[in-house]
């Protein structure tokens, strides 16, 4: 029988350019996030977290230069609480935004567009890192004359969208897709390109040693009034 761990990446894409974001998953809730440049081949490794992440309630900015993810089941002791969402800078998991979100069924986010971002189940939940310069959460609002999507900015103004955004979303057109996926695939650790046929192996992540080191943005805690987030200097409990 077999002992080789149990390695499983997936994939997110840019929709404005070639660049895509890796978030592998090795053993004992063990993550890491992979910058990757796909015109190129080439590949950043990032911040190691250990704490469940899933997949499917992430989602990369069109430009590739933000992620939004949800971790579930942490300690519901600290400020975060059981449950949040986090949004970060490529390819970091330390927050700029997190949003606790205690025992909601669902968490995790989606982009509008590079500056606006959507939190699921937020119920009121407000960010409590601060440090998303930039960036903008919008919320479902009322809709008027002066705001036709109802969607807002926490302060209630209207979000300021794009026209091409805003006739997407009152058209109820899905957001754009890369076509990227079915040029790659996945095998156990492994990214490999489609061939028409055949499959060519890019990068074996299957070996990757954890390190836990802060990102570059992070802030290290002066006092107790320091805004707390999950990832700076995250190490394995």
């Amino acid at each position: 029988m077999s002992t080789a761990p149990v390695v499983m990446l997936s994939l997110f894409f840019a929709t404005e350019n070639d660049l895509a974001l890796i978030l592998r998953r090795s053993v004992k809730m063990m993550y890491n996030l992979i910058g990757c440049d796909r015109a190129t081949d080439t590949f950043t490794e990032g911040q190691w977290l250990k704490k469940s992440v899933r997949a499917e309630d992430c989602g990369l900015s069109p430009d590739g230069q933000h992620f939004i993810y949800a971790v579930r089941d942490a300690h519901p002791d600290t400020p975060a609480t059981s449950n949040y969402t986090v949004l970060s800078k490529v390819p970091w998991f330390t927050a700029l935004a997190l949003y606790p979100q205690g025992y909601s069924w669902r968490g995790g986010g989606g982009f509008l567009d590079n500056v606006l971002y959507r939190v699921y189940e937020a119920d009121g939940a407000s960010d409590i890192v601060g440090r998303a310069e930039g960036l903008y959460q919008v919320v479902d609002g009322p809709v008027t004359k002066d705001c036709r999507t109802g969607l807002r900015l926490r302060n209630g103004q209207a979000a300021p969208l794009s026209k091409p955004l805003r006739a997407r979303l009152l058209a109820g057109d899905p957001p754009p897709k890369s076509d990227a996926l079915d040029h790659y695939e996945t095998q156990a650790g492994r990214l490999y390109r489609r061939r028409g046929m055949e499959l060519e192996l890019i990068r074996d992540f299957t070996d990757m040693a954890p390190c836990f080191e802060p990102a570059p943005y992070s802030v290290d805690p002066v006092d107790d009034d320091q805004p707390w987030h999950p990832a700076d200097n995250e190490g394995p409990r």
